[in-house]
This record gives C-alpha cells, structure tokens and sequence, in this order.
C-alpha cells in the first residue's frame, strides 16, 4: 500500500470510527451502538459518515428501524474483527510489562506513639485489603528528616517537643 493510500487511515481518526462501524454491524441498529458505546446516537451516525466519506465506500444501508451491511461493509467487518483481535493479542503482549505495583501505604512513628501507629494501620488494612501497609518505627531527629525528604504518607508523633 502506498503511503498516500495509508495516510487516509491516519488523518482521519479511523480507529475510532472502526469502532464504532464495528459496534453498529455487529449490533444491527445505531441506537443499540451508541447505547453500548455509551455516545449520543447523532456522534455514532456522524462517525459513520465520515468513515464512509474517507473510504469512498457505502458502508450501511437502512433496513427498517435498523441497518444492513453492504458487500463492502461486509467486508470492513471482517477486517474489524481482525484489527480488534489484533489490538487483543498486543495488549496480551504487554501485559507482563505493565506489572501494576502493589499500593502501599507508608506509616512512620515515634517509638512512644507506636500503639496508636499499630491501631490506625491495622484499621486502614482492614478497610483497604488490597493495600499493603508499612510502619516505622523511629526517634522523633529521624522522623522529621523522612518528613522533609517526604519519605513516607502518615507520620505520628507522641507529642509537642519542649525546648
């Protein structure tokens, strides 16, 4: 394919519109494809008529309250199928590269407020199961440099220092 040909499919946003061609063939109505796709029904029809006008094709015929495919949408359908495979199996690729950390939760305490600490961390993993938590324990010097280097989320302190 030529690169002026290929072009075509870039400059006009044509990922978006297969998406919506293929919701709309495969449902039969533009009304169920812009439910599904959670789109006004006018942004569904609008999308179609600009993949048919970047195409230079006749997609869609009306059929009663729904469409009809043409040979030629017939044929766009097929291809969707395999551009949505496609796009599957890339996901499926990457997905080992993605490795979502674990949230956690970085708690920091005073050896003196460490009771307080325990409770409001086993609280929160309590209501949050799917975070992990982390607690530690330190004199008030170190405690204060981790506040300024933003070492951790929650800090705890027994009390005021006197001077």
């Amino acid at each position: 394919m030529s690169r002026a040909r290929l072009r075509r499919y870039f400059r006009h946003g044509l990922f978006p519109q297969l998406i919506v061609f293929e919701a709309v063939a495969r449902l039969g109505s533009v009304t169920r494809a812009a439910e599904e796709l959670h789109l006004a029904q006018p942004t569904v029809s609008m999308q179609l008529k600009k993949l048919s006008s970047a195409l230079d094709l006749t997609l869609l015929q009306p059929d009663g309250r729904g469409v009809r495919l043409t040979p030629a949408g017939e044929a766009l359908q097929a291809a969707c199928a395999e551009v949505v495979h496609m796009f599957a199996s890339i996901d499926e690729r990457l997905e080992p590269f993605r490795g979502k950390a674990a949230d956690t939760l970085r708690f920091a305490a005073e050896p003196e407020a460490r009771p307080v600490a325990a409770r409001l961390v086993a609280d929160f993993c309590a209501r949050h199961p799917g975070v992990q938590a982390s607690v530690r324990i330190a004199e008030r010097a170190e405690l204060l440099q981790r506040l300024a280097a933003d070492a951790d989320d929650v800090y705890v302190f027994k009390g005021r220092e006197r001077a």
